[in-house]
């Protein structure tokens, strides 16, 4: 069994790409699973001092992230660049052992979003 991480870039409720990670779990192939992350909003700010000992939401995303064998974004363009929101997500994440070398598909559901797009790869090459 495949297990995946879908994460939305998005926190609207009616978000057009958190929809399209949903159709992505129902199309995916039989012994595919997906799980989805739903709390990127509630992730307290970076803090780059708790790096190695952070809240408790931080350990569980880790967590999560570490039990997956990959990852799927779907994220918006908000001012030609990655919400606030979900770049603070991926700064907990790449300060962490768990995401570095995981392997990453990005899905975005506005063909206009290229800078977000862009900046997602800047960010996971890192």
């Amino acid at each position: 069994m495949v297990q995946l991480l879908a994460v939305s870039g998005s926190i609207r409720a009616a978000s057009s790409n958190s929809a399209l990670l949903r159709a992505a779990e129902v199309l995916s192939p039989e012994g595919v699973s997906i799980k989805h992350y739903l709390a990127v909003g509630q992730l307290p700010h970076f803090d780059p001092d708790l790096a190695d000992d952070p809240p408790q939401s931080v350990r569980e995303l880790r967590a999560l992230v570490g039990k997956v064998d990959g990852i799927l974004i779907s994220c918006p363009e908000y001012a030609r660049g990655i919400p606030g929101s979900f770049k603070n997500a991926l700064d907990w994440l790449v300060a962490s052992h768990e995401f570095p070398g995981k392997p990453v598909a990005l899905f975005n559901a506005s063909p206009r979003a290229s800078h977000a797009q862009a900046a997602l790869r800047l960010v996971l090459n890192t």
